[in-house]
């Protein structure tokens, strides 16, 4: 499933052909959109922005189309006249002077007046988006310590949306791997300079995701792994998928565990458990 910096990401390419623009025609065959074609075509598209992994794009008749990808869900970005050639189920068509937008194989699509968007089912119950600007580390520190999460593992924690929107399985290890906190360990069980770095790698790591594509580690480090040969999927990060090989950081064995089925990747040496 895409994570936050990759929604943020098609969000920008999605906006630089839609945001000012008219919505001309289109397509909307997804049953939540049939007959609300009113409510998009003839209509300029005001922005177009994410929270967590929900995609959000409002429009000037006072609405605001939601969508969440999911597992399958994929956003293309073609010009007009190029024929998409896709296997995928279309589920919205937007047709601009110059471009099409279409969203494929997403399940979980709705309209709602922009003003409601917060009451929305899932955005109602999302914790602080980590890539918004307001977003700072010292508020993620603050709800590091909140009642609400302070008890759960950080395994726990990190892929639940209503603790930090827009993480996901690979940024889960990768902030607790350069936290130094391991996978078990709960906020109460550390101290507060522990906090303080684990928040700002919640921060860090997830801006710098969203800036190059997916890359979790420092670019030269990214770049000596890749030369060695290593495959996309290892030598973009510092421990996710890199299980089995020797850590980054101390050269000792990344392990892997699974929680509720979810995989994780970690160093035992460099995120020693305080609960053993």
């Amino acid at each position: 499933m895409p994570e936050g910096p990759e929604i943020r990401r098609a969000a920008d390419r999605i906006g630089k052909a839609l945001i000012g623009k008219t919505v001309q025609a289109g397509q909307w065959p997804y049953p939540s959109l049939i007959d609300q074609s009113h409510l998009i075509e003839g209509h300029e598209v005001l922005s177009v922005t994410s929270r967590g992994k929900a995609m959000l794009i409002r429009f000037s008749s006072g609405w605001t189309m939601y969508s969440h990808n999911q597992l399958y869900g994929r956003w293309t970005v073609h010009l007009r006249t190029t024929d998409p050639r896709s296997n995928r189920s279309l589920r919205a068509e937007f047709l601009t002077d110059k471009h099409a937008v279409r969203l494929w194989s997403a399940t979980d699509i709705s309209l709602l007046p922009t003003p409601e968007e917060n009451g929305h089912t899932f955005l109602a119950r999302l914790g602080p988006d980590v890539l918004d600007e307001h977003v700072t580390t010292e508020v993620l520190a603050k709800h590091l310590r909140s009642m609400k999460i302070y008890r759960k593992k950080g395994a726990t924690l990190m892929l639940d949306q209503r603790s930090f929107a827009g993480l996901g399985n690979y940024l889960r290890s990768e902030i607790l791997h350069a936290a130094g906190v391991h996978p078990d360990d709960r906020p109460c069980d550390l101290d507060e300079a522990t906090l303080d770095r684990w928040a700002k790698c919640i921060k860090d790591i997830t801006v710098q995701a969203y800036e190059h594509k997916g890359i979790t580690v420092d670019l030269d480090v990214a770049e000596a792994s890749k030369a060695r040969g290593e495959p996309r999927r290892m030598w973009r990060h510092a421990v996710f998928c890199r299980n089995d090989r020797p850590c980054l950081s101390c050269g000792n064995l990344v392990l892997r565990k699974r929680y509720a089925g979810r995989r994780l990747d970690y160093c035992p040496t460099c995120q020693p458990s305080l609960r053993s």
